[in-house]
């Protein structure tokens, strides 16, 4: 097969992670096939070692803007692809061609286009008129998509219920970083974390996105300082992600909450695994995901769980998690505390992550595999 794979929106958290792994597979599994790739310059992409594949790369420069980026997607983001001449286009980045030339997949991994407003978070009016246009492209996509990409059955449900899609589905769910498995050995203390001697150290590791919720931990240490004085929150956030985040660090400082909300910054794959060891659970009060890998990475890396209890987390996590109610600071404080009281409910769930990972999840290969085999499935169908 020739298969043209539209990544060029994937340029960092889970929606880079799925591109860089997914076409690293491919040169592993999937040597077969020709492959044109259309990427985001200059965020990873250009290291990746893709011999011996048959391939071409195409790299997007950001730094043209939103004209720029639509020019590329209505003008020159079809002509590739024409000349190409592809079997199929991969749209990764939630959304494909309004008229592609071949049969046309699209893996739709932003849940904003199928989440209710409630779960997006503190966004501006312009976020949200930017979410309305990105759900008319997707929809306008999607009439023209033999296969369409989920990352779970939960998100594959939401998305059938919000476009009244009845057409074909496949699941590309994540899996564990191929990076993040390499990190075998037992890593020593993190500088940040030491001097530490907190009893609960809890590892908030993501950028800042409004609806990760992480206003909610400044606003729960405000209302509960006592009872969570022994409780450290670390978090891993730029205050170049979004103009709330700055907002956030300063109400950090304001409330004089630096004791109880660490910020280490932005971390590098091969440093998580020292954090994940080094404190004593995940905790992630988000509001939205698809599917975030961050979960199977403390799985993995034998984390407890502490989450949000929406159905994107319970599909993900199972009986690996204590779950509490994102919008509840009092709920979530709660949780804390028991995990605090009951250190024996940590065992409890690392035990579960681990088997759970191993019986449910995929590696990036399978994954790679499983998706070749669908898009030929289609592609013999449609011919």
């Amino acid at each position: 097969m020739r298969i043209a794979v539209i990544a060029h929106a994937l340029r960092a958290g889970g929606g880079k992670s799925i591109g860089r792994n997914l076409i690293l597979s491919f040169s592993r599994v999937a040597l077969e096939h020709s492959y044109l790739f259309i990427v985001p310059a200059n965020v990873g992409y250009e290291n990746l070692d893709l011999s011996p594949l048959e391939y071409r790369v195409v790299y997007f420069e950001t730094k043209t803007g939103h004209l720029g980026r639509w020019i590329f997607d209505e003008l020159r983001l079809p002509r590739l692809i024409l000349e190409f001449r592809p079997d199929i286009v991969m749209g990764l980045g939630n959304r494909g061609l309004s008229t592609p030339p071949c049969t046309q997949a699209i893996l739709c991994q932003d849940a904003h286009l199928f989440y209710p407003l409630k779960h997006f978070g503190k966004v501006t009016w312009l976020e949200c008129a930017a979410n309305v246009y990105r759900k008319w492209i997707f929809r306008r996509s999607l009439r023209r998509t033999a296969l369409l990409l989920c990352q779970t059955p939960v998100a594959e449900s939401r998305l059938r219920q919000t476009y009244g899609y009845n057409g074909r589905t496949a699941l590309l769910p994540n899996a564990v970083s191929v990076d993040t498995l390499a990190a075998g050995y037992m890593p020593p203390k993190p500088v940040a974390l030491e001097g530490t001697q907190h009893s609960l150290k809890l590892f908030c590791l993501t950028r800042y996105y409004p609806h990760k919720n992480l206003e909610a931990i400044v606003d729960m240490f405000v209302r509960f300082r006592q009872e969570l004085r022994d409780v450290l929150v670390i978090l891993t956030i730029s205050s170049a992600d979004h103009a709330n985040a700055r907002n956030l660090l300063h109400s950090i400082n304001e409330h004089e909450l630096t004791s109880n909300i660490l910020n280490v910054g932005p971390l590098r794959q091969q440093d998580l695994f020292g954090y994940y060891r080094h404190c004593h659970a995940l905790f992630l009060p988000t509001l939205l995901e698809s599917f975030s890998g961050t979960y199977l990475e403390a799985m993995q890396f034998g984390s407890p769980i502490l989450t949000s209890d929406v159905d994107f987390a319970r599909q993900i996590c199972g009986d690996a998690a204590m779950y509490f109610d994102p919008w509840n600071v009092s709920n979530m404080k709660d949780i804390i505390v028991e995990l605090k009281n009951k250190p024996e409910l940590a065992s409890h769930l690392v035990e579960r992550g681990a088997q759970r990972i191993r019986r449910t999840y995929q590696t990036w290969d399978e994954v790679a595999l499983q998706i070749c085999k669908k898009i030929q499935e289609i592609i013999t169908s449609t011919d």
